[in-house]
């Protein structure tokens, strides 16, 4: 499988992104550009889009709504953000501009995954709040549908499709449990490219000393593994963080050692295909040449010594999906 790296953009301003600069950053490591495009940007979408093409920059569009409505895609908020989706990509063509790919970004609502990383009842609050939990959703099966649907839609414009998953779900099997949990349709719609969020600083540093580097490190060479086993070559991963994202409290790496180390991780498991958060920190933690050189210098694939304790907290999490798609089966209606 031919490498390709990616990197996401979130939180930096689009004209910062399409600066000069920058676009030559990125054209220098032959980097695909996924950028973030919220109700309040979307204006600025054409302006970058057609700055990337002229610098020789591919690029994505990844689209966010408003956070009362979940900020990403979600079960619950299908109709929302199929209606932003649209809106992007007419945009665009209304320019004679187009994007190579549109990312799914399918996560719980933004509220309740930062209720459940406060910990306490925010947890529970987070598994409560699925498709048949929240008030006004649609059903799994009708969520499940209506993003199939939407993958088409945009396949049907000539658009690639990609989804960026929560690496629980992995652990499901044919269970789909984890993916009815968070709200999450993974496994029925056509995506083109699924890419599992394998941040090792983010396990280390949200586990708040449960888990160590060696820990993290085997939870992504795991989803590496499991990820080219579910989607083949559709399979992708996301590395980092080498700066903060939408939460604000994101643990990051601590040094450029620690992202190479994930590359080598990453590929010795099979899983070429990686994208970098993000684009943000990189440049805000100079010299950004460092980072991006240890992202897409050819690695020396490594497998990290597997740790029990990651070995554990994997079991049990496959044990919780298990249980929780047969109880879906059991009440479905």
């Amino acid at each position: 499988m031919t490498p390709r790296r990616r990197i996401w953009s979130e939180l930096l301003p689009l004209e910062v992104v399409r600066a000069p600069g920058t676009l030559a950053l990125l054209r220098r490591y032959a980097l695909e550009l996924s950028i973030a495009v919220r109700p309040e940007t979307a204006a600025g979408l054409p302006d970058l889009v057609a700055a990337c093409a002229d610098a020789g920059v591919p690029v994505a569009v990844w689209p966010m709504i408003a956070d009362e409505d979940g900020r990403w895609a979600s079960a619950g908020n299908v109709a929302a953000f199929g209606a932003f989706v649209a809106r992007l990509l007419d945009a665009l063509d209304a320019r004679r501009l187009a994007v190579a790919e549109v990312v799914f970004d399918l996560e719980p609502p933004i509220e309740a995954l930062r209720r459940a990383l406060a910990g306490g009842r925010g947890a529970l609050d987070l598994l409560g709040g699925g498709p048949r939990g929240a008030r006004g959703s649609p059903r799994w099966s009708d969520a499940q549908r209506a993003y199939v649907e939407l993958a088409g839609a945009v396949h049907a414009r000539g658009v690639a499709t990609s989804a960026a998953i929560v690496p629980l779900v992995l652990t499901d099997g044919s269970s789909c449990g984890w993916e009815q949990l968070l709200g999450t349709p993974v496994s029925a719609p056509p995506w083109g490219r699924v890419g599992a969020m394998l941040y090792t600083s983010l396990f280390e540093g949200y586990s708040r000393g449960a888990m160590g580097r060696e820990d993290a490190l085997t939870l992504l060479a795991w989803g590496c593994r499991a990820a080219a086993r579910r989607f083949g070559p559709r399979a992708g991963a996301s590395l980092g963080a080498v700066g903060k994202g939408a939460l604000g409290d994101e643990p990051v790496y601590r040094s450029v050692a620690e992202l190479r180390e994930d590359v080598a991780a990453a590929v010795a498991a099979g899983v070429p295909d990686l994208s970098l958060f993000d684009l943000g920190g990189v440049l805000a933690r100079p010299p950004a040449e460092a980072w991006l050189e240890a992202f897409v210098a050819p690695p020396e694939a490594r497998s990290p010594r597997e740790t029990l304790r990651a070995r554990g907290v994997i079991a049990a999490a496959a044990l919780v999906g298990r249980a929780a798609g047969y109880a879906r089966r059991l009440t479905s209606p």
